[in-house]
């Protein structure tokens, strides 16, 4: 007989009695732990970061101990049942409940954390506040276009911006994106990263590297980018990633590589992936043409909890990182 999964509570080692402080102190040891620097998986970082989105909901928290209670142990109950209602995969907030859509889910008015008012003044000015989208790529000098990526990269992310001012942020108010990134690398390596973009929505955050790239197959297998038998870099993304989900724990943190076609074609290059390589699956980083991405970042940001919530003091932190 195979042992019954674990409860969100379980994967964060906690009993079911635990407060919301203890609930945010052992997400952080795990989530710490289960770096992939610090030798964890990739998918037990998010399996971690999925249990702590689900507990840290007061809503989703009491809908999941509801679950938790009626069908542990129930007879009759099929297994796919206790699973979901053990892990908490088949998850209850945002698309999945009810019949609302993705973008049903999204196009809602967005709701400010903390909020504010006349006698309680936002932790950032209204204007920034309600700013869809801040800050800018950064512009390589002459000699860096010459002489490296950097060019395909500066101009894959005037696409990105493009692209999600055109596509999502209409269809999604609480969307924050800002642009041209610059900080302290948390991870092993150090020094400075440079991010292109982060998109900030509810306790989601997707980290978006872009660049123009060649026509033709490119194969991604989860950790390496190729085309045509060579590697691509994907740049820092991974220690970037790594970076944020350490500086805003609340935060589930997932990246994407965008790759663009130099002759405007949406869906091309086209990603090929290898039949064991599960797209479904939690994952650090994801390969996307400019056609894909947007149905994937719709699914990412409203599958997770409270999705038009704008968390102020995270967006206050990705805008101070924006100022060299």
């Amino acid at each position: 007989m195979s042992p019954s999964p674990k409860t969100l509570y379980e994967v964060l080692g906690l009993a079911p009695s635990a407060t919301m402080d203890q609930i945010k102190t052992a997400y952080r040891k795990a989530a710490r732990a289960t770096h992939p620097d610090q030798g964890g998986s990739a998918e037990t970082f998010h399996v971690i970061a999925e249990a702590y989105e689900v507990l840290s909901n007061p809503a989703q928290k009491a809908a999941y101990d509801l679950s938790l209670g009626r069908n542990a142990g129930r007879p009759g109950t099929s297994s796919a049942q206790t699973s979901s209602a053990r892990t908490g995969y088949a998850r209850t907030g945002s698309a999945s409940a009810g019949s609302a859509s993705a973008d049903e889910v999204l196009g809602r008015a967005p709701n400010f954390i903390p909020d504010f008012s006349p006698g309680s003044p936002p932790v950032l000015p209204l204007t920034l506040a309600g700013q869809q989208i801040h800050g800018a790529p950064r512009k390589p000098g002459f000699m860096a276009r010459l002489g490296s990526g950097a060019g395909a990269r500066y101009d894959g992310e005037n696409l990105t911006i493009h692209l999600l001012e055109r596509t999502l942020l209409p269809d999604y108010p609480a969307g924050r994106l800002v642009n041209g990134l610059h900080m302290p690398d948390r991870s092993p390596r150090g020094g400075n990263l440079d991010v292109g973009h982060v998109l900030l929505g509810g306790y989601r955050m997707a980290v978006l590297e872009s660049q123009v790239a060649s026509p033709g197959n490119y194969s991604w297998d989860g950790r390496h980018l190729r085309y045509r038998g060579r590697d691509v870099s994907i740049g820092r993304l991974p220690d970037a990633v790594r970076t944020l989900q350490d500086r805003f724990p609340e935060c589930n943190v997932s990246g994407w590589v965008v790759l663009h076609s130099p002759n405007g074609n949406p869906f091309e290059p086209v990603i090929d992936y290898p039949p064991s390589l599960s797209r479904s699956a939690p994952a650090m980083i994801h390969v996307a043409n400019a056609g894909t991405v947007q149905r994937e970042l719709k699914r990412f940001f409203s599958d997770g909890p409270q999705p038009n919530a704008v968390q102020l003091p995270v967006l206050g932190g990705l805008l101070d990182a924006t100022v060299r």
